[in-house]
């Protein structure tokens, strides 16, 4: 109890959790009243998560930092194993098998699985040793995502999967890889960027010109021969494979990531969800219609509007400033955990700050992109707003993380 009322600890993230947590309550009993809501009482099962989250924050915050850093590597273990569970007894929803269950109780480990990650990584480069400052020292760092990564990605979990991305090159940077190698260590996924064959403005030949800027880039900064082969190599083979990769998903995936480009082309299929996500949003103006009033809510308009699409909810009852005041919140949240990073006297903490604000900003800008259109529909969850006790428990965990480290900055 003496840990909560701690000067050094950040009052104002704390505050702001609370509050948006509760609010997402409020937003999602809103939500609940569309037609394509299983179950109007989903508000209630959120109270319940939200008390537990709460009192999982209150838990972590007097847990002594020498013992989160001892159990990282346990708990990314303990989390790996769960996924491998997953695969042999999951539960399917969806066309996705990303849930194993307790009795009552539905548990999806993939969530969990990103603080395992962001604990175990920081962990290992907080040893002087182990600083990714080379291609051959960020190997392991890598292999601690991409692990995981790929066993989410076969569930298949394509959202989840992109977090686990985002967390690389935020983390490698602050832990002291040069902007240079960060480039090149980045350069595959814009290579399959440009290779995308779901993208009407990007094809090959987009992606020649890009390796031909690369191998520029290359030959200027005078890399090795080894450095300058790993690059062109692993561009080579993401050129190469983004096009094969889309040919292998489930169609429902290729629906989701062709119709964010043009949904208009299946308004009534997977277009259906962006269509009228950004049409509810545009018709809440720059003051909403207020709390309950949003009638494409109501009147079951918006498929998945207390989980997917509450940026949606938000947009048409709150408006353009209460979209916006809310974004700002969590954005807060995710600039105290960056100020908490940078306060750190203790390495592990530092990385480990940097990894959760990395993730709350990846999901808020995936899901409020997907919402308007600019993003593809992967089921990311807007932070502390979107239903779901997995989400909420695993986002309480990574802010009680943070107030942890806010009490204990000084520590080495």
């Amino acid at each position: 109890m003496t840990k909560l009322l701690d000067r050094s600890l950040d009052r104002g993230l704390a505050f702001a959790v609370i509050f948006i947590l509760l609010l997402g309550v409020v937003i999602i009993h809103s939500a609940s009243h569309g037609e394509n809501v299983e179950s109007s009482l989903v508000w209630v099962k959120q109270i319940v998560w939200v008390i537990i989250s709460l009192g999982i924050i209150a838990a972590i915050i007097h847990i002594p930092v020498k013992y989160i850093y001892a159990f990282s590597y346990v708990f990314y273990g303990l989390m790996i194993f769960c996924l491998i569970l997953v695969d042999l007894f999951g539960i399917s929803a969806g066309g996705s098998e990303r849930w194993l269950k307790f009795g009552p109780l539905r548990f999806q480990p993939s969530e969990f699985m990103k603080v395992a990650v962001i604990l175990a990584m920081a962990r290992y480069m907080s040893f002087k040793r182990n600083k990714p400052t080379t291609y051959t020292k960020s190997i392991i760092p890598v292999l601690f995502i991409l692990f995981p990564m790929g066993m989410v990605l076969l569930q298949p979990d394509l959202g989840t999967s992109m977090v686990f991305c985002a967390m690389i090159f935020p983390m490698l940077y602050w832990a002291g890889l040069d902007s240079l190698r960060l480039f090149f260590l980045l350069a595959p996924i814009l290579s399959a960027v440009f290779a995308a064959p779901f993208i009407p403005w990007f094809n090959w030949m987009t992606w020649v010109v890009f390796m031909f800027f690369l191998l520029g880039v290359l030959y200027y900064t005078r890399q090795t021969f080894i450095g300058m082969g790993f690059v062109i190599g692993s561009n080579i083979l993401a050129g190469i494979a983004t096009p094969i990769a889309f040919n292998r998903l489930k169609p429902y995936q290729q629906e989701r990531i062709s119709t964010f480009i043009k949904p208009e082309a299946d308004p009534l299929g997977a277009g259906y969800q962006i269509i009228h996500s950004k049409v509810a949003i545009g018709s809440g103006g720059i003051l909403g219609k207020g709390l309950g009033n949003g009638k494409y809510t109501e009147l079951g308009f918006l498929p998945r509007s207390h989980t997917d699409f509450i940026f949606a909810v938000i947009g048409e009852e709150f408006g353009f400033i209460g979209a916006v005041a809310i974004i700002g919140i969590i954005s807060y949240i995710a600039y105290r955990g960056i100020m908490i990073a940078v306060s750190m006297r203790n390495q592990f903490m530092s990385l480990a700050a940097i990894g959760i604000s990395t993730v709350f900003i990846f999901h808020v800008f995936v899901n409020v992109g997907m919402a308007i259109g600019i993003m593809p529909v992967t089921g990311i969850p807007l932070p502390f707003l979107s239903y779901g006790g997995s989400s909420c428990v695993s986002n309480a965990v990574m802010v009680g993380l943070l107030l942890n480290f806010s009490v204990n900055r000084h520590d080495f």
